[in-house]
This record gives structure tokens, C-alpha cells and sequence, in this order.
């Protein structure tokens, strides 16, 4: 019984602490964000339409878009944007914190 209820603890504080990871992830991400994106991107709200700067917000909002792809475009080499230094756990930050942008449906 004793170590049935040991193991029921612990798996509450795993999962628990799950949820704080998951904001303190995205406060990571933000904050990266923050150091390396804010030269190219709007991180904040969405552009104008008339603008060339890619928001985070419009990213998020793509119908094809998830977490995993933006987090995968990070970590490869591509012309339009510098070489960062991320790790996958740094790129799966920044991209949860591209998600948090993404506009929620409306109750009917």
C-alpha cells in the first residue's frame, strides 16, 4: 500500500509540474524571442497587411501551422533569417510561444 501511494505522489508531481514547465517553457520562449526575433518580426501584435514583417500572430495563425513544424523551421538552415544558436528545447519555446498567439473561436 505504501509504495502504491509513493507512486500515486509521485506521478501528481511529475504532472503538476508539467503545467509549470509548459508556462515557464513559453516565458523561455518569450524571452528568446525577445532577444533574437524582435530585429525581424513582430512578436507582439499582428502587422498591418501592408507591412513585409512577419508577425508572430499571422504565423500562428495559419491553418497549417503547429507547434512541431515551427520548432523543426527553427532548427533548419534557411536563407531568410541568421544561423541561430538554439537547442531543440529552445526552439520548441519560442514556437509554443508563437502558438499562445493563435486567436481562439468564439462561443456561439
Amino acid at each position: 500500500m505504501r509504495f502504491l501511494t509513493l507512486c500515486v505522489a509521485t506521478a501528481l508531481a511529475l504532472f503538476a509540474g508539467n503545467a509549470v514547465s509548459l508556462a515557464q517553457n513559453i516565458e523561455n520562449g518569450q524571452r528568446l524571442s525577445e532577444r533574437w526575433c524582435v530585429g525581424c518580426h513582430a512578436i507582439g501584435a499582428p502587422t498591418p497587411k501592408t507591412s513585409r514583417i512577419v508577425s508572430f500572430a499571422s504565423i500562428a495563425e495559419r491553418p497549417d501551422i503547429t507547434s512541431e513544424i515551427i520548432a523543426s523551421f527553427l532548427l533548419m538552415p534557411h536563407a531568410t533569417m541568421p544561423n541561430l544558436p538554439l537547442s531543440r528545447n529552445d526552439a520548441q519555446d519560442i514556437a509554443a510561444f508563437i502558438m499562445k498567439m493563435k486567436k481562439q473561436p468564439q462561443p456561439n
